[in-house]
Order: C-alpha cells, then structure tokens, then sequence
C-alpha cells in the first residue's frame, strides 16, 4: 500500500517538472525575441535634407528593420516547432534536457548574430557565417530533440499519433539538412571563388531552391502516409 501511495505522489510532481522545463524555454524565447528590437533606432535625420536625400539616410534603418523582421520569423518558427515538439511529451529525462539546453543556446545567441548582419558589408562577410552557423545549430538542435524523443526514446512521448510524430520529425530532419548543405555551400563558394560575385550569387539560391524541393517533397510524404493510414483503417 505505502509504495502505490509513493508512485501515485510522485506523478504530478515530475509532471510539475515538465511543465518547468517547457516554461522556461518559453521564457528564453520572449527575451531573446523582444532582445532582437533593441538595435533598431530611427537615423538622425539632418535639418537641411534634400528630396532626394531621404533614400540615402533611410536605407541602413530599413535594412536593421528588414534583419529584424526575419530573424523574429526565424525565432517565431522554431517556437512553433517546439511547441510542436512538447505537445507529444509526457515524461522527460536527463537526455532531452541536455537536448533542450543546446537548442537554446543557438535562441539566445539569436540577438548577436541578428546585431551582427546590421552591420555587414560587402567586403566583411563574417556576420553572415555567423547568421547561417546560428540557423543551422537552431536547427540541428530541433531535429536531435525530435530524433531523441520519436526515435531513440520513443517513450518519453504520449503513445499514438505515429503519423503526426513522423511528418514533424521528417520535416526537422528535411530543414536540418537543408540549411546545412546551403550552409556549406555559401561558404565554399567564399572561400574557393573571392572574387567571383555570380558564384556567389548563385550560391544563396541553393538554400531557396532546396526549401521549395522539400516542401513538395514532405507533402507527397504526408499524401502517402495518410493514405497507408487510411487503407490500413479500412482493412481493420
């Protein structure tokens, strides 16, 4: 009787803990997403300004704006991600804490990497490495936490929904990959051909191209699982 008291005590407590652990991933999503406005300051306008003169003033301020607004699409959707991810969770261990800790480490260092593209120039490229290496390790950290819960330890999730659980994983493993490989080939394209703009040009469509590819690709996966679904409902 005493050790069925104990198990039953204990339940609500670990599940007191996972809700602390998806609180505060929640927390280090705000800050760093409410840090990424605090670069943005209007320019100093001069007081003898000709017509002309506002595109040239204006246009450092719209380039911060525009950084802004896609490093907070950037962070919006990981978010999305891992609310996804947390939604399958029903227990926890050392593991996918640890999982979790080096996903967010690439969240906070969202603010300096977001800084550092405001401030990049044609013949300074390394805020943009900097940007794409934080991508790729936001990344890489969602998909070793998926691969950890769906695959390594499949019982840390609630039991069903195999179908929803597989596309979520592909679709972290298919981003992984995809900003990965442009990673890799934006940098090479740098550092082989320095001096050859249309390379490197060139180079910044891969990422594009491969996020289209992907998407049809996970549709037709998702097409295809849901009907083995159906037809195995059917047979049943």
């Amino acid at each position: 009787m005493s050790m069925s008291v104990i198990k039953e005590a204990k339940t609500p407590h670990r599940e007191f803990e996972l809700d602390r652990a998806v609180l505060f991933s929640d927390a280090v999503f705000a800050i760093a997403i409410t840090l990424l406005i605090i670069e943005i300051k209007l320019p100093h306008m001069p007081e003898h300004l000709p017509a002309g003169g506002y595109r040239q003033v204006l246009h450092p301020f719209l380039m911060e704006f525009f950084t802004f607004a896609m490093s907070f699409m950037f962070i919006g959707t990981f978010w999305k991600w891992h609310l996804h991810l947390c939604r399958f969770l029903q227990h926890y261990d050392d593991g996918l804490i640890h999982r979790n800790l080096f996903f967010l480490f690439f969240i906070v260092t969202f603010p300096f990497s977001t800084a550092s593209m405001m401030h990049m120039s044609s013949h300074f490229m390394l805020p943009l490495y900097i940007y794409l290496f934080n991508l790729a390790g936001c990344l890489a950290g969602l998909f070793w936490i998926s691969y950890y819960i769906f695959q390594r330890k499949p019982g840390l999730a609630v039991v069903g929904q195999h179908t929803e659980k597989e596309l979520l994983y592909q679709r972290l493993k298919y981003s992984f990959l995809t900003m990965t490989f442009g990673f890799t080939a934006i940098a090479l394209a740098y550092f082989i051909y320095p001096d050859n703009q249309t390379i490197q040009n060139i180079s910044f469509c891969l990422i594009p191209l491969l996020i289209f590819f992907n998407h049809f690709r996970l549709k037709i996966k998702k097409r295809n699982t849901l009907r083995l679904v159906h037809i195995g409902d059917k047979s049943s």
